[in-house]
C-alpha cells in the first residue's frame, strides 16, 4: 500500500539500479522512502534490480548510438526489475561496450559520446507519457560530469515544472577538475551550463563533503545540506582488536588515476622499516590487471597484490586488518580527480573501527575531511608516507587511538537515522514549497 505522507519522487540518473553492486549511493538514499512512491529515469542498457523502487523508464544507451542514423528505432521504454526468469541481454551488451571503453570516457571519446546523445533521438512520446504518467511531486537531479544527463534533466523539468533537489558528489562545475587541453575545457565550459542551471533551479542542493558545501555555497550562493551513506552504527559495535604480528595493512580497490603510485611509495617506505624484521605487511585486493611496472612496484618489501574479492570477501578481509588503506594521487596529473569526492568506502571505513592511513593532497575533499575530524593518520606528500608509517611502526598505539576516533567520527556525521530524516525532511520541503506557491497562485 503507498503511503501518500511521503511525495512521489522521480530520479533521473545515469545507472540502473541493482542491489548489492559497487553503485549503490542513491539506492542507500531511498532505502527509506516507500518504494511506490519513487520512479527512476535511467539511460543504460541493463534492468534494474532492487527493491526501492518498482516504477522504471529506460533510455538505453547503446540504441542511442544507433539512432543517430536509424531514427526510427525505439530508444525508450517502461521496464520491470529484472526476476531470476528474466533475459537481460542489454546487461550483457552494455558491459561489452565498456569494458572496451574502460577508463577512457573522457577526452575526445567523451566528446564524441556527448554529440551521438545531441544528434541522437531519444526525446520521445514514449518518454513524455512515462514523466506525465508518473505524476511525481518532486525531482531528484544528481549531478553528473556528462552534459548528455544534464540536457536530459532541463528536458524533465520543465516538461514537469516540479520543484527539484539536486545533489552533487563531485567536481563536477569547476575548471581544476579536468585536463588543461581544449577538448577537455570546452566540455567543462559545456557542462557548466547545465549544472548551474539544474542548481539555480532546485530548491535545495545536497552535497557529499564538507568542503564541497563551503566551495559550492560560495560559487551558487545557496546553503546546501551535506548527505552522505548512511549507518545503522547499533550494528556494528566498536571493538578494539589485538593487533596482528607484523601489523596487517590491506587496500580494497582500483588502481586508476595515479592511486597505484601512492600504493607503490607504502612499498618503497616499507623496504627501511621492514629491513631488521617484518613489522608491516601491506595487501592489495583489486579487479584491475597490473602492468609489468605496477606488479615490480607493488609485489616487494612485504607488499603484495592479490586477486579480486567479492563484497562479502572485502568486508571479512577488512574485519582482520589492522589498518585500512585509503589512496588518492599526489601526482600533480591525477591530483585533482578526486577534488570534491567522498567515496562510500570511507564511510564503510568508519564503521569497521579501525585505523585508516590516507593519503592524497591535503586540498581534496577526503583528506580535508579526515583532518578536519582528526579522524584517520593523513600523508599529503610522498616524503609524509614514510614519516608517518615509521611513526606508527614505532608507536602501535597510534593504530588503536586512531581505531577509536574513525569510529567516533562514523557516529557522529553518518548516522542513518538522522541521514534518512534530512532527505524526507529536504523533499518533503521541497513538495510543500510547490503546494503553497500553486495555492498562492
Amino acid at each position: 500500500m503507498e503511503n501518500k505522507e511521503f511525495p512521489k519522487v522521480l530520479v533521473t540518473s545515469i545507472n540502473a539500479w541493482r542491489d548489492n553492486t559497487g553503485i549503490n549511493t542513491l539506492i542507500d538514499f531511498f532505502k527509506c522512502w516507500d518504494n511506490q512512491r519513487v520512479a527512476q529515469i535511467y539511460t543504460r542498457a541493463s534492468l534494474p534490480k532492487t527493491t526501492v523502487c518498482n516504477e522504471f523508464f529506460r533510455i538505453s544507451e547503446p540504441v542511442v548510438m544507433k539512432s543517430v542514423l536509424k531514427r526510427k528505432l525505439k530508444t525508450g521504454s517502461v521496464v520491470e526489475n529484472e526476476t531470476d526468469g528474466t533475459e537481460n541481454k542489454g546487461l550483457e551488451e552494455e558491459q561489452k561496450i565498456y569494458a572496451k571503453k574502460k577508463g577512457k570516457f573522457s577526452g575526445l571519446l567523451g566528446f564524441v559520446r556527448e554529440l551521438v546523445w545531441k544528434f541522437g533521438k531519444w526525446k520521445t512520446k514514449e518518454l513524455n507519457e512515462f514523466i506525465d504518467n508518473c505524476q511525481a511531486d518532486v525531482l531528484f537531479m544528481p549531478i553528473y560530469p556528462t552534459v548528455y544527463m544534464g540536457r536530459l534533466q532541463k528536458y524533465v523539468m520543465k516538461r514537469t515544472g516540479k520543484p527539484v533537489v539536486s545533489y552533487i558528489a563531485d567536481d563536477n562545475y569547476t575548471f581544476k577538475a579536468v585536463p588543461k587541453n581544449p577538448i577537455s575545457l570546452i566540455h567543462r565550459a559545456w557542462l557548466r551550463k547545465y549544472v548551474k542551471y539544474i542548481i539555480r533551479n532546485s530548491e535545495k542542493l545536497l552535497v557529499i563533503a564538507p568542503k564541497q558545501k563551503e566551495e559550492c555555497d560560495r560559487v551558487f550562493g545557496v546553503n546546501s545540506e551535506i548527505l552522505t551513506k548512511g549507518i545503522e552504527f547499533s550494528l556494528y559495535p566498536y571493538e578494539e582488536k589485538p593487533l596482528s604480528n607484523p601489523i596487517k595493512m590491506v587496500y580494497t580497490g582500483k588502481l586508476i588515476i595515479g592511486r597505484w603510485k601512492s600504493l607503490s611509495k607504502i612499498a618503497e617506505a616499507l623496504g627501511d622499516i621492514n629491513k631488521d624484521g617484518t613489522k608491516i605487511e601491506l595487501d592489495i585486493y583489486t579487479t584491475d590487471s597490473l602492468t609489468s611496472e605496477q606488479q615490480v612496484a607493488l609485489n616487494r618489501n612485504g607488499c603484495s597484490v592479490k586477486g579480486a574479492l567479492t563484497l562479502s570477501e572485502v568486508q571479512e578481509v577488512q574485519k582482520q586488518a589492522d589498518i585500512l588503506v585509503f589512496v588518492e594521487s599526489l601526482d600533480k596529473k591525477y591530483k585533482n580527480a578526486a577534488r570534491l569526492s567522498f567515496s562510500t568506502k570511507i564511510t564503510d571505513y568508519l564503521k569497521s573501527g579501525k585505523c585508516i592511513f590516507a593519503i592524497g593532497d591535503k586540498d581534496i575533499a577526503p583528506i580535508d575531511y579526515f583532518n578536519r575530524y582528526d579522524s584517520a593518520v593523513t600523508a599529503t606528500s610522498y616524503d609524509e608516507i614514510k614519516m608517518k608509517l615509521e611513526n606508527i611502526a614505532s608507536n602501535t598505539n597510534i593504530i588503536s587511538e586512531y581505531s577509536k576516533k574513525a569510529y567516533d567520527c562514523g557516529v557522529k556525521n553518518h548516522s542513518k537515522a538522522e541521514l534518512n530524516e534530512l532527505l524526507i525532511n529536504t523533499i518533503k520541503n521541497a513538495s510543500h514549497k510547490a503546494e503553497r506557491k500553486d495555492t498562492n497562485e
